[in-house]
């Protein structure tokens, strides 16, 4: 029997978190890490890196105490759950595992027809591997994905703050314009099974209950 893999969809959750306690936190956080304080992140590496956004290899923001990012880790394993029904994926029998890391750039007029402005996670196969990220200072403003691959057009997912959203990899994406005097915060995560855990590196990755 052939069947035919649903549409792309994203799924979403509206979070009812202090935003402003949130935004502090993730600020303080991020001189934390460039200042040599968080454990496996040196100074001299942090310097040499770039945007915080790059050094979510060596560090996950779900094992941060914290009772915001707490909240929006229980909203995700609710979207995969989802995520998983619509995509007729048994949820349990893949013994998801979660990262996540954080972003306080923008771009004021990003190369948005330019295919080196989008990117994919874990090798863009598709469910069930899973990537989306929350707003916590990001409007207004959009993030572009090409639904179905980087010769399509692009589709602008419009920010709302407190929003998480979920999409199966596979639909590369690039945020839009942010022409504002102020860090465009996000925290951004990959849902992937067990199974494929080969080669990450190790205590990195937690389960997703």
């Amino acid at each position: 029997m052939i069947t035919t893999k649903p549409a792309h969809k994203f799924f979403e959750r509206h979070l009812d978190n202090d935003l402003t306690q949130l935004s502090r936190y993730l600020l303080k956080l991020e001189k934390d890490l460039f200042d040599g304080i968080y454990p496996k992140v040196s100074k001299e590496f942090a310097a040499n890196i770039g945007g915080v956004h790059n050094l979510g290899t060596k560090f996950n923001i779900f094992q941060c105490y914290n009772p915001q990012i707490h909240k929006l880790f229980s909203a995700l394993r609710e979207l995969t759950v989802e995520a998983c029904e619509y995509y007729n994926i048994d949820y349990k029998k893949q013994s998801y595992m979660v990262q996540g890391w954080f972003n306080t750039d923008g771009i004021a007029e990003p190369p948005i027809n330019e295919s080196t402005h989008y990117h994919d996670h874990l090798g863009g196969t598709g469910a069930p591997n899973f990537h989306g990220y929350y707003c916590v200072d990001a409007e207004p403003s959009f993030t572009y994905y090409k639904i179905g691959g980087h010769d399509n057009d692009s589709t602008q997912n419009i920010n709302k703050n407190n929003r998480a959203i979920l999409s199966e990899t596979g639909h590369p994406h690039g945020i839009g314009p942010w022409p504002f005097d102020k860090p465009r915060i996000t925290i951004a995560y990959d849902i992937s099974p067990v199974m494929y855990m080969s080669g990450s590196e190790l205590q990195h990755w937690v389960p997703l209950p």
